[in-house]
């Protein structure tokens, strides 16, 4: 069962990447600090503000899929766009677009036991 839901996350972030161009639109959530470490030690700060953009794209019938494999390109990406690399860390890339259909379902979440420990591993 693993596997096949690995593969099925794998076949899915291809299509991400094989299509992340053909969008209307890509917002890149950044954090801007002093210098590249401080930028990078508040990322923290980005997810959850970029979370909330997420979920009001939604509500207004936007799609949006989080990823941020163009983190292992951040330097290109950021030279590309103009970011000041050296004081701002890039932390989630979405596509942000009108979706084909309305037929959402739940994401499948383990257990909270399963992912969770407490005070040992």
């Amino acid at each position: 069962e693993r596997d096949r839901v690995q593969q099925r996350v794998a076949s899915s972030a291809d299509y991400l990447g094989e299509h992340m161009g053909d969008a209307p639109a890509l917002v890149l959530g950044c954090n801007e600090g002093t210098d590249r470490t401080s930028a990078l030690a508040g990322l923290g700060n980005i997810l959850p503000a970029m979370w909330g953009f997420m979920l009001a794209a939604r509500a207004r019938g936007l799609g949006t899929a989080w990823t941020s494999m163009h983190r292992s390109r951040e330097q290109d990406v950021a030279d590309i766009l103009g970011i000041p690399y050296d004081t701002v860390a890039q932390a989630v890339l979405t596509p942000l677009a009108y979706t084909k259909g309305t037929d959402f379902k739940p994401a499948s979440l383990p257990y909270p036991d399963v992912v969770i420990h407490w005070d040992d591993w």
